[in-house]
């Protein structure tokens, strides 16, 4: 195309289409989006240009706008894009139509996958997050934000990091990462999904899983289950946690309620942090007993406020001033972030009782910060298609009036979002069991109120050629 504009889309010839199609899969084996930087957009949004950005992985294509857009046309495909600055798609095929339907204004939406709204989240909630993604590693962030919802934040630091370590050919040290926030707003959510995703970008089984609950090391001789134990002591035929590297050198290993494990734990856990390396309890193949962690990814959770706003604000203020002189444009303000962030996370971590050498170690600190009602919302859309597959059911949409219901039930008496699960049981298992059997491999759309629940089939939307034949 001659010049970037959305409304150019709709006269691509199917040769030009080839070539986007080749030019996307090309970036997203590099690790990066396919963008049109100052892309003209359609009448009726503000800004009137901005950067759009294409990318592929093993779910599909995605399609996202930087910086998010207002848009206040009737074009009901700008509609669906703008309101979340994103859209999924199954096949290069799928999006080819939107983006004739983009220009055309003729889309008609159908959600796919959790890329896509499982209702209108706008009638029920809260403004959406404004949260920026910089070039180099929106892919990754995009990819991790399909599952995760609400931490635009935490999950736009933590691909940052991510990205900045894959990226090194020669690591001298493991990535450490503290996911510090309230209970269940997706921080350990958010570590179960970067295996996966790293594995999307460079390969199944590059990177391998092992997760531990430190609310089992609360005991000083549990430190022995991470390294091993000395010969002749209980336990040193068992094989210990850190040993899983030797299978894998590219290990995420996910540690879950940090604040939870006896300090010796910690201690251990240093030269691991900070030189990527320890002893092992034995010899292996080549007379080694040395294991390298260079190359893993340690991730941390803790519900311990490490966010600096109770009692470090008096502390003086972090210098990040000489971050801009070597930051990338468009890196400078997240770097200061993650850098402030950093700083009153070793602060508030030493002041909780740790160790000032053992807060230095880890290399980030990310906040979550508390789920706003429209994630919420999307949460409870994900939690409702999750029950339906466990009795079989294919839900793709819900009504946005049965959201309303659980999200005024769960306001006043849900703990956290993992309580939400009991409350959707409580009313949709009869319903779901009545009807488990009555639309077997069919998309279906759950519409009503709570008292009144119906399941409407979802009617396939006609084929792409066969639209632009009627039109």
């Amino acid at each position: 195309m001659s010049q970037n504009s959305l409304s150019r889309f709709a006269a691509c010839s199917p040769a030009d289409y080839r070539c986007l199609k080749a030019q996307i899969d090309a970036a997203s084996q590099e690790g990066r989006s396919y963008e049109f930087g100052n892309c003209l957009l359609l009448p009726g949004c503000r800004p009137q240009q901005a950067t759009v950005s294409f990318w592929r992985d093993r779910t599909g294509y995605l399609m996202s706008v930087f910086p998010p857009v207002s848009y206040t046309g009737r074009n009901t495909a700008a509609v669906c894009l703008f309101r979340t600055s994103r859209q999924g798609f199954a096949n290069f095929d799928a999006l080819q139509s939107f983006l004739g339907d983009l220009a055309q204004g003729s889309f008609t939406p159908v959600p796919f996958g959790p890329t896509t709204s499982l209702t209108e989240a706008d009638e029920v909630v809260l403004p959406e997050s404004t949260a920026s993604r910089s070039p180099g590693y929106q892919a990754l962030a995009a990819a991790l934000g399909r599952t995760v919802i609400g931490q635009e934040r935490a999950i736009e630091a933590t691909a940052f990091k991510l990205f900045t370590h894959i990226s090194k050919k020669n690591p001298l040290r493991p990535l450490s990462l503290i996911f510090h926030g309230p209970t269940g707003v997706g921080k350990s959510e958010l570590g179960k999904q970067v295996a996966p995703v790293l594995n999307s970008f460079l390969g199944e089984n590059t990177y391998q899983f092992v997760w531990t609950e430190l609310n089992t090391f609360t005991q000083a001789h549990s430190v022995y289950r991470l390294v091993g134990a000395p010969p002749g002591y209980v336990g040193y035929d068992d094989k210990p946690v850190l040993e899983a590297v030797m299978q894998n050198p590219n290990t995420v290993f996910m540690f879950d309620e940090l604040e939870k494990a006896h300090p010796e734990v910690l201690k251990t856990l240093m030269s691991v942090l900070d030189e990527g390396r320890c002893a092992a309890r034995k010899e292996f193949s080549g007379h080694k007993r040395e294991l390298d962690f260079r190359r893993c990814i340690f991730l941390f959770t803790t519900n311990t406020d490490l966010s600096g706003k109770l009692g470090h604000r008096s502390q003086e203020p972090v210098n990040t001033s000489a971050l801009s002189s070597f930051s990338a444009p468009g890196t400078v303000s997240l770097a200061n972030r993650i850098f402030e962030a950093n700083e009153r996370g070793r602060r508030a971590l030493a002041d909780s009782g740790v160790l000032k050498e053992i807060a230095g170690r880890f290399g980030g600190y990310i906040e979550f910060l508390p789920l706003d009602n429209r994630a919420k919302v999307l949460i409870i859309a994900q939690q409702i298609v999750a029950l339906g597959r466990e009795f079989d059911i294919e839900i793709v949409y819900v009504s946005p009036a049965i959201i309303q219901a659980i999200l005024d039930q769960a306001v006043t008496e849900a703990f956290s979002v993992r309580s939400h699960a009991s409350i959707i049981e409580g009313y949709l298992t009869e319903f779901l069991l009545c009807h488990a059997e009555d639309y077997p491999d069919t998309p279906m759309r759950l519409e009503g109120t709570v008292d009144a629940l119906r399941l409407v089939p979802l009617a396939p939307p006609p084929p792409a050629d066969a639209k632009r034949r009627g039109a």
